[in-house]
């Protein structure tokens, strides 16, 4: 069930086994922030949702805010993996592609604003998104790209660093607060890397 659908069907019967808790725990998170906001996702809430006890949600998130963190995650791209024959260049488009997909979402859009008043107002969901998607995701493409410095698939003295702050921050800012920017064209995220890539790829310049 989407976390834009506007009512929910009912849960089965009985509770669900213990491999399939975490995910009616987290779809009905989900369920209950796009319903009614932040405010509607209350610990009873969601146990009467996922139909679990309180119990079974605290074994495995040590609070709300964990379980909120956890759950809007599902939503994120998966952190780069590099495969055996795919260069570094077709790596990063691939990510910025994957990135397009997620900020175009329509249920991260209809999410973010109460999204950025959670984080704004309650400084233990703003550890819990620091600790459990913001830094997971930073590192996961900076430890990529300082491996691939290592290799010489970067022009040396970059700084990985910087060059995941040019991946991460203007799809953000296109995608997610257009207001009184161009229409993102077909090619943006070619184009974008191309730019960026000009400034980072080794001397020789190859992919």
């Amino acid at each position: 069930m989407r976390a834009d659908s506007p009512t929910a069907p009912p849960r089965p019967r009985g509770r669900p086994r213990r491999a399939a808790a975490r995910r009616v725990i987290v779809d009905a998170t989900l369920e209950l922030i796009g319903e009614g906001g932040f405010q509607a996702a209350t610990m009873d809430a969601i146990a009467t949702r996922a139909g679990v006890g309180k119990t079974t949600i605290y074994r495995r998130w040590p609070s709300k805010e964990a379980l909120l963190a956890d759950a809007l995650h599902e939503l994120a791209t998966p952190p780069p993996a590099p495969a055996a024959d795919e260069s570094l260049y077709e790596l990063l488009h691939a990510y910025l592609l994957d990135q397009e997909r997620e900020l175009g979402d329509p249920r991260v859009a209809r999410l973010l604003p109460g999204l950025l008043g959670e984080l704004e107002s309650n400084p233990e969901f703003a550890a819990a998104w620091v600790e459990r998607v913001v830094r997971p995701r930073r590192r996961a493409i900076v430890e990529v790209l300082q491996e691939a410095l290592e290799r010489g698939e970067l022009r040396a003295g970059v700084d990985p660093d910087v060059v995941a702050d040019l991946l991460l921050g203007p799809p953000f800012l296109r995608l997610l607060f257009p207001l009184g920017l161009p229409d993102v064209p077909p090619t943006y995220e070619r184009e974008l890397l191309e730019t960026i890539w000009r400034g980072i790829a080794p001397d020789e310049g190859g992919r």
